[in-house]
């Protein structure tokens, strides 16, 4: 059973994560932190050592949500084709996964981080990291079961695929047209169907 410093640590960080997300570490104030929690600085601050490490907890607890549900879609039945569909068909659907969020973690901390905080963009780019890898493993796995042929690495078709879905992403956010998400996936997986033929 947690005690109740435990339940408010995690209470701070699940309350201010889709605040830092959508408005960024330089964005957000302190009195938006106690704007979005009900608490006092004094037991903010008691909890987290600095805004800085109350903002990386926030970024560590949101990447750990999508990483679990990356996980959760590539444990599809299936072969590896069928789970990188799987994979493509959450994309699909991803500014809704993301929307409590506060948007996309790996986009919106990755351009807000640049520069200004190392941690969150090293946080950043290990995220993105773990997501190749999690790809490439199916793919391998894949290619080592005879269920598909790779042109590349499936590490370098892995990254290709994020880099094409980040961008959709990306686009998607900036325009609010979520055409530009639910297309590039689509076409993405024409892509896919043929490079990974047999």
């Amino acid at each position: 059973m947690s005690t109740k410093a435990e339940r408010t640590t995690a209470y701070i960080i699940e309350t201010v994560a889709p605040v830092f997300n959508q408005q960024g570490y330089i964005g957000t104030s302190m009195s938006d932190l106690t704007d979005a929690t009900g608490l006092t600085k004094g037991a903010i601050y008691g909890n987290f050592e600095n805004k800085e490490a109350l903002a990386l907890s926030a970024y560590e607890y949101n990447s750990k949500r999508l990483l679990t549900k990356i996980d959760e879609v590539l444990a599809a039945e299936g072969t590896a084709v069928d789970k990188i569909f799987s994979l493509t068909d959450f994309y699909r659907n991803y500014d809704v996964f993301t929307k409590d969020m506060g948007g996309c973690p790996i986009l919106n901390t990755g351009v807000d981080a640049q520069g200004i905080n190392r941690l969150l963009s090293a946080a950043n780019r290990e995220a993105l990291k773990e997501i190749e890898g999690k790809i490439a493993l199916v793919l391998e796995n894949g290619t080592k079961k005879g269920e598909l042929k790779l042109p590349v690495t499936p590490l370098q078709f892995a990254k290709q695929m994020l880099t094409i879905i980040q961008g959709a992403v990306a686009m998607s956010t900036m325009t609010r047209d979520r055409k530009y998400l639910v297309n590039t996936v689509t076409y993405l997986e024409v892509l896919i169907k043929k490079e990974l033929k047999r």
